[in-house]
């Protein structure tokens, strides 16, 4: 009945669509980003992050990886250390580049496998050293 009510009149909307969907913000697309390997080259485990939390002085209870993410960037805004989080992510992905290098270093054979994840690594970043750049001509504003 209700997609008879859709035939009817094209320009009605699906309700069930307007009540699922939420505005992407840019935190949850950098969130995105930083937790699928796939995009960002990089894994971060829940235990990594609570490690990041512990640079920044936050505890942060285990839960889903984009969420415990999401409120460590929270905490970091709130208490002014969002450069320092951001320093710390970068040093985070430098640390798993020099991983992958490693890995070459000793099975030459993987560098076909580990370039291409040691590429979007260094993509990975240039984005969060850019986040930094903004971070820092903002910071007195914000």
């Amino acid at each position: 009945m209700y997609e008879k009510r859709l035939q009817e009149n094209p320009f009605m909307t699906n309700s069930k669509f307007l009540q699922e969907f939420k505005e992407e913000t840019e935190l949850d697309r950098i969130l995105k980003f930083l937790t699928v390997p796939g995009r960002s080259g990089i894994y971060i485990s829940r235990i990594e992050i609570q490690k990041l939390a512990k640079a920044i002085g936050v505890d942060v209870p285990v839960k889903e990886r984009r969420e415990m993410l999401k409120d460590i960037f929270i905490y970091a805004k709130q208490m002014n250390k969002t450069i320092d989080l951001l320093n710390t992510i970068i040093d985070f992905i430098d640390y798993k580049i020099s991983q992958y290098k490693e890995v070459e270093d000793n099975f030459p054979s993987s560098k076909v496998i580990t370039e291409r994840w040691i590429k979007k690594a260094e993509k990975a970043k240039a984005i969060v050293e850019n986040m930094r750049k903004e971070a820092e001509l903002l910071k007195d504003i914000y």
